[in-house]
């Protein structure tokens, strides 16, 4: 695995004098350039998680689910679609099987279970005045929009003072959020509802330094289990700063993965595509002797073959 520094001067050759931030932004696009190209080792993890009821809100770095253990048991998965196909069990059936389905992505880890204000704590006093905005509808239905000196826009921004943790007089009644924005903060920052009876309220989201876009994808299972096991892809993050991880174990892809970004921003297609080809080649044959020479079978799901198969009438 690398970090920013092992290709950080060729990074600075290859996409020429410009900018640190732009930098980062470059070396990220081209470890996601890489990564996109399958689901390789480093990028391949597995989680253990306790759950409570049958919705879970998977941890930040899950990008995509690949399979999914509902208690010890193998179970089948399902997209968003599913609850419309006609042979399927909707969305208030139950089936016997093991089942989940993937819920897509929501911006912080439980929903709000009734329309109420909104306050975040801080970590750090360095954090005060990081901005945090919340996209959504007010107890009336009606998007959220602020006024901040004169002008209108969307959302509502969440009062980041450290040490206290009250809504301000203006704060709207929030029923639905779908969307946050927060800055970048050198601590965690916690949303929460507020509750002006105990002063205290349900915590909605832990948000790290670097999350500038929360995002958390959550599946259902089809019936209550205390642990699911997942085996994930790993998120692509963004690259900030040069001690962070690049979750490849080619360096030489990686550099050929730089230069053909470099070529496209020129229009160069040509030249692009091979250098891209040859940056997949490298990381396929760096993967291929990295991971273990195993089968993953399809998954099926035939019942009415099982039974037929099953049946004393079939030889």
């Amino acid at each position: 695995m690398l970090v920013v520094s092992d290709i950080w001067d060729e990074a600075r050759v290859i996409f020429g004098h410009c900018n640190e931030r732009k930098l980062y932004r470059w070396i990220t696009d081209a470890v996601e350039l890489l990564a996109n190209k399958g689901e390789i080792d480093p990028l391949v993890g597995f989680v253990d998680l306790c759950v409570d009821g049958s919705t879970v809100t998977l941890p930040r770095e899950v990008e995509t689910v690949l399979g999914v253990n509902i208690g010890g048991r193998p179970s089948l998965g399902r997209d968003q679609l599913f609850s419309f196909h006609l042979n399927g069990p909707g969305d208030f059936k139950t089936s016997c099987d093991f089942t989940w389905q993937d819920a897509g992505n929501f911006p912080t880890y439980r929903d709000l279970q009734c329309p109420g204000k909104l306050i975040a704590f801080l970590d750090s006093e360095e954090d005060e005045g990081v901005e945090l905005w919340v996209f959504g509808y007010d107890d009336q239905n009606r998007p959220l929009r602020s006024q901040v000196n004169g002008v209108w826009r969307d959302g509502y921004q969440v009062p980041t003072i450290f040490g206290y943790a009250v809504p301000d007089s203006s704060a709207p009644t929030i029923s639905r959020i779908v969307e946050i924005r927060k800055g970048l903060s050198v601590a965690n920052i916690r949303l929460s509802t507020f509750d002006n009876s105990s002063f205290t309220g349900t915590l909605i989201g832990v948000f790290e330094p670097d999350e500038v876009h929360p995002s958390y994808r959550r599946i259902v299972l089809n019936r209550t289990s205390s642990w699911v096991r997942l085996a994930y892809r790993k998120r692509t993050l963004e690259l900030r700063t040069q001690n962070d991880r690049i979750l490849l174990h080619s360096r030489p892809a990686l550099m050929l993965a730089m230069r053909a970004l470099a070529k496209y921003a020129e229009a160069d297609l040509a030249n692009a595509i091979a250098f891209e080809a040859q940056a997949t080649r490298l990381l396929t044959e760096k993967e291929s002797v990295s991971t273990t020479p195993v089968g993953n079978p399809i998954q099926v799901d035939d019942r009415v073959g099982m039974k037929l198969r099953g049946s004393d009438d079939i030889d």
